[in-house]
């Protein structure tokens, strides 16, 4: 065996090359197997057809999928083995010589084996390539991007020429019924836990792989990558989709149990998801989405084609409400999946949808690509921009991207970025200029607040269109935020107590009393008509929430002197001193930021903190009635905001306060709930 010979160091100056993906393969096991005859394959948990089955394959839209197992629920074919035919076939389409391969990154969920690492047995399935290095990547959906992104760096770096970047995923023995006869709780006659119920019908079997090489294809097109973003939200988060362990939260590991039976009868082995968190992976995804296009690394207008891997049929709309609330949508006619006819394979997802479009001859050169991959497993999110080329073009970089913006995370973008200039042909309104309206407020001499001159009209949409994205981030970064407030994450945890839930209203108490009153205040030093009517009903409808929420309190055994007396936190005074100031200035506009976070709280959260409280501590409805309400009637609030937002007198200047009032409300807001536990 030659002796290892380590790459040598790229200086740091050096220009880093481009990587492009050439071709794509791809291997799918059997025939594709239809709704009706899953459990064929799978088998019956407990004899007997699942209750749910139909239930969560309307909500997923999959119609069919493909399965490594026969009808005697048999392996048919290793998951090594399946990463193997996907990368002979990519190969083929080369018409590479497979000795030319120089590395080898492989990502999985779960291999076949414990050891040795994956991508040493998918090496192994492949004797015509030569010795070279092999990287394993093991996590759930955003595993097979980890692989490509180390192959596409090492490209990029000159380390390597021409790489393979495979996943595959061979879940469906993981749901074979013969898996849970072992289990306490089945032989006792229970059912199958929901959570591994609700993967059973969820996931298939697959593979996809890419050549990455230098230089594009000669002949035809290929994929040159911009770049790839990985993001792990673990810190914050807690295990979403899992197996291992008996309960997330305790994460007994399965090699603690005093032997493999033991753990298998605890149903410790099983593959899991909390369904119950998977929202939040959504608005994760799709917050690290609004971060990238504030850094000018997305341009909506300009992406040709969306790939989104949503494991079910279920969030796409989930995705679709999030981004048109952030005035960013991608036009559905831009986006492709093959979700319904391929099935969920995990981390071999996003090659399974980029190898279907890449060859299906609706690609065309200069087209941008743009791919959006969230993992569930501990709150992960993947973004990868692929330029479409053709092989006999020069190779240049898109001159949409700015020679200014670094390779970073896209969580780390300043959290008070300003608003971009709006450009035209006759002006330019430079928001970095622009005057503070904090110290220079805005103009009344118009009482409708007329849209300044100098602004074109065509300014108008941009202007209100990125208001509301970079409203919608300061939403999502509040509530990612808030789940690390340690009693709002009590209560996410389920060990939220009766003396929590006293000390939250306790303290939310003294902010409900000033809603009313702020409101009230911010009216009466309105010029805009409109604007001061809507604020005047709004302190009408609300201005005895407070006596909602202390017979809350008493009716959970609290003392009403007790919560009448009950001193302001910290946070609360800073938040109600803040928003009082900003009212009492001459036309305080940018108020509409704060009412945005608080009734985005109403709106959003109230309810399900209240569905939360009410099972946890075992309550009565009329025992939340105060977050029920708000859960219930603040949608209409936050409908006429929108309103609002989208005003044709909406300038620039405008705009940046109303952000900017919004982030100093959510901070503070945040504030309060934190001093609950000083």
């Amino acid at each position: 065996m030659p002796p290892f010979s380590p790459q040598p160091a790229i200086p740091a100056s050096a220009p880093s090359r481009s990587a492009f993906i050439t071709h794509i393969g791809k291997y799918l096991p059997g025939e594709p197997i239809a709704n009706d005859e899953m459990e064929q394959y799978l088998g019956r948990v407990g004899d007997r057809p699942s209750r749910v089955k139909n239930r969560i394959l309307k909500s997923n839209g999959i119609q069919q999928r493909y399965y490594a197992l026969d009808r005697q629920q048999q392996t048919t074919i290793s998951n090594s083995q399946m990463a193997a035919a996907a990368v002979r076939d990519a190969l083929a389409q080369a018409q590479l010589n497979p000795r030319a391969i120089d590395l080898l990154a492989c990502g999985t969920t779960w291999p076949d084996l414990l050891v040795p690492g994956f991508a040493s047995m998918v090496h192994g399935e492949l004797p015509e390539l030569a010795p070279l290095e092999a990287t394993s990547h093991q996590g759930v959906c955003c595993a097979g991007v980890a692989a490509l992104k180390y192959a596409t760096s090492q490209v990029q770096l000159g380390h390597k020429q021409k790489a393979i970047a495979v996943a595959s995923e061979l879940a469906s023995r993981l749901f074979k019924h013969t898996r849970f006869e072992a289990e306490t709780a089945l032989q006792a006659g229970d059912s199958l836990s929901f959570d591994t119920e609700f993967l059973r019908w969820m996931l298939s079997d697959g593979a996809g792989a890419c050549v990455v090489s230098d230089r594009p294809a000669a002949h035809g097109l290929s994929l040159k990558v911009e770049w790839i973003e990985s993001i792990s939200h673990a810190n914050a988060h807690p295990v979403c989709m899992y197996a291992g362990v008996e309960h997330p939260e305790t994460l007994k590991s399965w090699m603690d149990f005093s032997s493999q039976a033991a753990a298998a009868q605890q149903g410790a082995i099983d593959l899991r998801q909390n369904i119950r968190l998977l929202d939040k992976v959504v608005q994760l995804g799709v917050e690290g989405w609004l971060r990238l296009i504030e850094a000018g690394r997305v341009r909506p207008d300009e992406v040709d084609w969306l790939l989104c891997h949503y494991s079910s049929h279920f969030f796409r709309s989930q995705i679709i409400d999030l981004l048109e609330k952030a005035g960013c949508m991608i036009p559905e006619e831009k986006w492709f999946t093959n979700l319904y006819t391929r099935g969920n394979t995990g981390c071999a997802s996003i090659y399974l949808m980029l190898e279907e479009l890449f060859n299906s001859g609706k690609l065309q050169p200069g087209q941008q690509i743009f791919c959006f991959v969230p993992e569930s497993g501990r709150f992960t999110t993947a973004y990868l921009m692929l330029t479409v080329v053709d092989g006999t073009e020069p190779d240049q970089a898109p001159a949409w991207v700015p020679s200014s913006v670094q390779v970073q995370s896209p969580m780390v973008a300043p959290a008070a970025a300003p608003l971009p200039s709006v450009n035209s042909t006759a002006t330019s309104v430079d928001l970095v200029n622009a005057p503070n309206p904090a110290t220079a407020p805005v103009s009344s001499t118009t009482p409708d607040l007329a849209i300044s001159p100098e602004v074109p009209a065509s300014a108008d949409l941009t202007v209100s269109a990125e208001l509301l994205r970079q409203l919608m981030l300061v939403w999502l970064t509040f509530e990612r935020e808030l789940r690390s407030v340690p009693i709002i994450q009590r209560l996410y945890q389920g060990n939220f107590t009766l003396e929590d839930y006293q000390a939250l209203l306790r303290n939310l108490r003294p902010q409900v009393v000033d809603g009313a009153r702020w409101i009230t205040r911010a009216a009466s030093n309105m010029t805009n008509f409109a604007l001061r009517s809507h604020l005047i009903t709004h302190a009408r409808d609300e201005h005895r929430d407070f006596q909602m929420l202390e017979r809350d309190y008493v009716s959970v055994g609290g003392l009403l002197d007790e919560i009448l007396t009950a001193e302001q936190n910290i946070g609360s005074e800073a938040l109600s001193a803040y928003i009082f100031q900003r009212a009492s200035g001459e036309n305080p506009i940018d108020l509409l930021g704060s009412i945005f976070v608080i009734e985005g709280l109403g709106n959003r959260m109230a309810g399900q903190w209240a569905a939360q409280i009410q099972q946890t501590l075992a309550l009565d409805k009329t025992q939340v009635s105060f977050l029920t309400y708000h859960g219930e009637n603040d949608e209409a609030h936050t409908q006429k905001l929108d309103t609002f937002l989208n005003a044709d007198w909406m300038t620039p200047a405008i705009a940046a306060r109303i952000v900017k009032t919004a982030q100093t409300t959510a901070r503070l807001y945040r504030l309060q709930l934190e001093e609950i536990d000083r």
